[in-house]
């Protein structure tokens, strides 16, 4: 299997220089394998939101390489890495436009790194198209193609995020607490409907999560963070042998050990 996704000795320092100077990785190394679906917990300043900025291109890094597909992208502009990485944020106003409909959102990720947005109106047979892609999530965002998305509820918006994150070909799928803004039950289908998005499409998929269930039950591998360092990292059937009570007991120890 070749490796998807590479960082290389990434080091990252907050405020350098001033007395807040943070360093939140210091020579950091992950490799992740084509098609792995890696669940990240941590407590707060672990580095798990970090590391997804890092691979995003949202924060810049002081040393280190970053590899997609054996491609250099470690000095990419984050929109011209956009192109390859889907994101999705806790909030989920975050990856749609407000006051376009649901057509018009799914036409623009449809041009994304394209040369122009919107083409001559949405035809017919491309309204069909987006119905089509609607219909197997199961809520009803199908007859709801003309409505503009500020208007959706929190989970049908996350769904509709999910689905225009992976409509054109991506190399790399980033979920930052994309569930934590819903309800329990909304959660819990947000998820199932990644999980079968990420499986269907065969996604590299990192997930950062406070939910520890979902990351026991979710993905091939699971690592915890602690100050920019994995404390645990199972893949495979280590993964599967995982309870929540065993991430639990480590997360106590070392929330106990911060001082929290």
């Amino acid at each position: 299997m070749s490796q998807k996704l590479e960082l290389q000795n990434i080091v990252k320092i907050f405020n350098k220089g001033t007395v807040n100077e943070a360093t939140i990785f210091d020579g950091f190394n992950l490799s992740v394998e084509q098609g792995e679906f890696v669940s990240i917990v941590g407590s707060n300043g672990s580095g798990k939101t970090t590391l997804l900025n890092i691979i995003s291109g949202n924060v810049p890094i002081e040393s280190g390489k970053i590899l997609l597909n054996g491609e250099d992208i470690t000095r990419q502009k984050e929109y011209i890495r956009a192109r390859k990485i889907g994101r999705v944020f806790q909030d989920p106003s975050k990856g749609t436009a407000n006051t376009m409909t649901i057509a018009e959102n799914m036409a623009l990720a449809e041009n994304k790194g394209k040369l122009y947005g919107l083409t001559r109106g949405l035809n017919k047979k491309k309204i069909e198209e987006y119905r089509d892609m609607l219909r197997p999530l199961n809520l009803g965002l199908e007859d709801k193609i003309n409505v503009e998305v500020g208007s959706l509820s929190g989970g049908q918006r996350q769904a509709l995020t999910l689905l225009i994150a992976t409509m054109t070909p991506i190399d790399l799928l980033l979920l930052d607490e994309h569930t934590a803004a819903l309800d329990p039950k909304t959660s819990q289908d947000i998820m199932e409907l990644t999980n079968r998005i990420v499986k269907e499409k065969q996604i590299t998929t990192l997930m950062v999560t406070h939910n520890l269930r979902f990351a026991v039950e979710y993905g091939s591998r699971l690592m915890m963070f602690n100050k920019g360092t994995a404390v645990i990292d199972k893949a495979g059937e280590e993964k599967q042998k995982l309870v929540v009570d065993d991430l639990l007991k480590t997360f106590n120890e070392i929330s106990i050990e911060c001082g929290n």
